[in-house]
Order: structure tokens, then sequence, then C-alpha cells
């Protein structure tokens, strides 16, 4: 009996809102993202059955957009556990090599450091993160994706400030 293949998640078959709902971008913002990431993800062997490299972004999109777990993601995305795992740890590697270019580098790391050490004596602190719901009015369309654990409408909100409260 030959191999038995899951079906791969495809990009240009989903509906916008469903993109910014599972994978938090949009499909302009994902397929950049893919195009910057593909040299990276792209099998050096040319393997016909290997994960292409728009299936690979998503699937981590999707992992980190949900905090799910590994699992759950691979089934979604039409892979086995142990293949999810083999492309996460490429695609956060992939990311890493472009940080930069998404995460603006601190100029002055050791200041920051030190004014969130004179507001608290808690070291190497580089931000404060905090995150709350905003309250919406019902949305006429996909009510229910907007329904948060409290059953009303919201959106998750979150920020960094520095020590000076500065939001960046």
């Amino acid at each position: 009996m030959g191999r038995l293949y899951r079906p791969l998640v495809d990009l240009l078959t989903m509906e916008e809102r469903h993109l910014i709902v599972t994978y938090r971008f949009d499909r302009a913002t994902i397929q950049e993202l893919c195009t910057q990431l593909e040299p990276d993800l792209m099998s050096p062997i040319r393997h016909p059955t290997g994960i292409p490299p728009d299936v690979q972004v998503l699937s981590v999109l999707h992992f980190l957009a949900s905090g799910s777990f590994q699992i759950t993601v691979a089934m979604a995305s039409g892979m086995s556990q142990p293949m999810f795992s083999n492309v996460l740890s490429r695609v956060l590697a992939a990311l890493l090599k472009h940080v930069r270019i998404y995460i603006p580098e601190v100029e002055d790391l050791p200041t920051v450091k030190g004014d969130f050490y004179a507001l608290g004596h808690i070291p190497n602190i580089i931000g404060a993160i905090d995150g709350t719901h905003v309250a919406l009015v019902l949305p006429q369309r996909s009510e229910q994706v907007y329904r948060n654990r409290k059953s009303y409408h919201s959106m998750n909100v979150q920020m960094v400030c520095l020590a000076d409260q500065y939001i960046s």
C-alpha cells in the first residue's frame, strides 16, 4: 500500500477574514513573509513530497497565533507532529536570520535595562507588556470570531512599553 498524504493548507483558497483570524496577518503580509523566507525553507534536494515554504510559514504562524499544541496545528496543516516540529525549527531559524527587518534593534540596551532596574530593581528587563480586551459593538459578519471567553465581543490588544512609558 502506498503512502497516505494529507491535504496541505492553501493560502490562495482561504478567505481574507479566515487568514486574519487564524494567522493574525492578511494575505499580502503572509505572501511577503513567504517570499522573504522561501530561500531558507526550500528543501535542498527538491524532494517532490517536501512541505512547500508557504505551508511551513502558515503552519508556524497558526501555531504562534493560537498558542495551541503542535499536534493540533500539525493536523490542521496536513502534516504529522514530528514533521511540524522540524518545520517549526526551520521557520523560526529563518525568521531569526531576518529578525532585524521585523523587530528593530534597541539602540541603547544598557540604558533601557538601567531605566527598568531603577523602577523596580529587577535586572535585565527591556520592556513591559500587557494586554486587554477592548469591547466591540456586535459585528455584522463573523460575530463568533470576536466573542471572548466571557461571552462578550472584544478584540484582544497587546502593547509593549519602555521604562519611560514610551509605547514601542
